[in-house]
């Protein structure tokens, strides 16, 4: 028998998806053997996601203490065969069938024996029936992530995170209007982003907001993780010439999940 945890977000919480996740992990052969609920810091936020840093990824940082800081966590203590393979399928169960968005999506468990040792050993470590039972010879702590601009320099970052905020909790958010790239003819072409799991989000926001002349943070924001979220969607519309270097500046960020082409009917 093998140990696992996972966190239950305080949207799962919230939107009364406990019971729902239970029958998934019971459906995978776990049990619960232990459950504590508390609600996450800052200080916590910054170890369990150690691959994000303040200066690094200003954004990312700002819409995870939104997101895991505004109400209780449960934490649940799994044991079952093979139980670290299992709850990653529970985790991807649970997001395939209610998850709404990389802030929006309920639960979380580790994707490495070695994250999980580290993550599992700070959120049970005050409880003595659940301190000290993860260990690993992986690696504690995941990869740093790309970097971005840090955006404290443009833009006041809590005010744009309660802005963008219901957008990003919406069950159906709507679609940002592409950027325009030039203001003084109709579009003949567009350039289009899709998701790439190479980029943080601060990196793929930067990138964007370099391609796009002008655009505000806030909407390259949205512009990035409705991107992501759909996949192949026009950010910016304008002639030939425009959309090609926008189309040139994320190719030398590093962005593969881009494209040319027509623009969306009007």
């Amino acid at each position: 028998m093998e140990n696992s945890v996972i966190l239950l977000k305080p949207d799962c919480l919230a939107t009364g998806r406990v019971p729902a996740v239970e029958a998934a992990i019971t459906a995978g052969g776990l049990s619960i053997v232990c459950r504590h609920v508390l609600t996450l810091t800052p200080a916590d936020v910054r170890f369990l996601w150690s691959e994000y840093t303040d200066d690094d990824h200003v954004l990312m940082r700002a819409l995870l203490d939104r997101y895991l800081c505004a109400g209780p966590s449960e934490i649940l203590h799994l044991r079952g065969p093979d139980a670290f393979e299992a709850t990653r399928r529970v985790k991807r169960a649970v997001r395939s069938r209610y998850a709404n968005g990389p802030f929006a999506n309920l639960v979380h468990t580790a994707e490495r024996r070695g994250e999980l040792a580290r993550q599992a050993n700070h959120l049970l470590g005050r409880c003595g029936e659940c301190a000290a039972r993860f260990t690993s010879d992986e690696p504690a702590a995941n990869p740093a992530r790309p970097p971005g601009r840090d955006f404290r320099r443009d833009v006041d970052v809590p005010r744009l995170v309660e802005a963008v905020w219901p957008a990003l909790q919406s069950l159906d958010p709507p679609p940002p209007a592409p950027y325009p790239l030039d203001r003084h003819s109709p579009p003949t072409a567009a350039v289009y982003l899709g998701a790439d799991r190479a980029h943080s989000l601060d990196s793929a926001v930067t990138a964007v907001w370099t391609a796009l002349p002008g655009v505000e943070v806030p909407r390259a924001l949205l512009l990035t993780l409705y991107a992501g979220r759909v996949g192949g969607y026009p950010i910016g519309v304008g002639g030939h010439r425009a959309a090609a270097r926008s189309h040139r500046v994320l190719v030398e960020h590093g962005v593969t999940a881009c494209s040319l082409g027509p623009p969306p009917p009007a």
